[in-house]
């Protein structure tokens, strides 16, 4: 990225901070039913997807776009085929914040807003990274914007847990917004337990402006803060489905520092041959040839994930994929993410017998 860029995109950012964050409070529209607005096919379908919703200058025209998502997700819902669960990611706009309401998304949980403050301790080389910090990168300035996290959910939200990353865990340009980690512990009809959605978004590589071994450690050190704090607050006997952002590529080190970071804490389903795009391409369980190219190319890029597993530790079974955003036959993605669905079989009562648990599912 070039100096006058650079110099534009933290401009602009900065300058955001006097109209504060679009981000919202978290909701439930009263006036829907679950049993109204959820299919009973006997599968739980999770998106997730980056919908760019950067305000201007650090993208151009974006409006269009965003309400181009929110019509398209309304259309699946009038049909029947909309996601229960969206992991959004750089929903930082107005228009993107309108996106829940206009699709029909009646349980919303918000991640950090711009005011949330970590409070993990530093150590030796966390205070030297932030004793490098560079303003002109966008580092200690303060957080101009929220974590652009949201969870949306066909089924109600019990519980909501959130971290910010702290100031010694991020680098570069990424420290002007205050990523983190959006835990919402919905109510599934399927489950005999809470099903915990783990969102977020880790810093970026190059793209952060500042040297990669920076951001590198930034990464590092981001997901080992995420990991302890999923371990904390999602019980071990829980199914969980963790997805989001994760800014992997093809970087071996940041590879081996996510995978390995959540090994040692035991999640073991969280392994690059599990993730929810593989396992569908694996199986070959897509609708089309054009849907296999769109999986296949943001599967490649490795930057978009979803793991999930059951009560007992087992990944979900995968029963099928879609790419409701992704190449577009007639212009531009509406991204510069795909946004992709993974079909989940829930756990059924024999599964809960062979596991040795008790309780039925609802």
């Amino acid at each position: 990225m070039y100096r006058p860029v650079r110099a534009l995109l933290f401009a602009g950012l900065v300058a955001l901070a006097a109209a504060g964050s679009t981000q919202g409070g978290d909701y439930t529209d009263q006036r829907w039913s679950i049993a109204g607005s959820v299919p009973a096919d006997g599968q739980l379908s999770v998106m997730t997807y980056n919908i760019k919703g950067l305000p201007w200058p650090i993208a151009l025209d974006r409006s269009a776009a965003l309400n181009s998502i929110a019509d398209r997700l309304a259309a699946l819902r009038r049909s029947g085929k909309q996601p229960h669960i969206i992991l959004l990611q750089e929903a930082f706009t107005p228009e993107a914040a309108q996106i829940a309401a206009r699709a029909g998304y009646i349980h919303v949980a918000q991640g950090p807003d711009a005011a949330h403050r970590s409070d993990a301790a530093t150590d030796g080389a966390d205070q030297s990274h932030l004793a490098q910090a560079r303003w002109d990168r966008g580092e200690a300035v303060g957080k101009q914007l929220g974590s652009g996290l949201q969870i949306l959910s066909d089924y109600p939200i019990a519980k909501i847990d959130r971290m910010a990353f702290p100031d010694f865990a991020c680098a570069g340009f990424d420290c002007l917004a205050n990523k983190g980690v959006l835990i919402a512990h919905l109510k599934v009809p399927g489950f005999d337990r809470p099903v915990s959605i783990v969102n977020t978004h880790l810093n970026a590589r190059k793209a952060a402006g500042v040297p990669i071994g920076r951001s590198h450690r930034a990464f590092a050190r981001q997901v080992d803060l995420m990991a302890q704090f999923v371990a904390q607050h999602v019980p071990a006997d829980q199914p969980m489905i963790l997805g989001g952002d994760m800014n992997i590529g093809q970087d071996g080190h940041r590879a081996d520092a996510f995978f390995s970071r959540f090994a040692r804490a035991g999640m073991t389903f969280i392994d690059p041959d599990l993730g929810g795009a593989r396992r569908a391409l694996a199986k070959s369980a897509l609708p089309s040839e054009a849907v296999r190219r769109d999986l296949a190319y943001t599967s490649g890029r490795a930057k978009d994930w979803l793991f999930a597993r059951d009560a007992g530790h087992r990944p979900l079974k995968v029963l099928a994929a879609h790419v409701p955003f992704g190449s577009e036959p007639t212009g531009k993605p509406l991204s510069d993410h795909f946004g992709y669905v993974v079909d989940y079989a829930p756990i059924s009562n024999i599964d809960l017998a062979r596991s040795g648990r008790t309780g039925a599912a609802s």
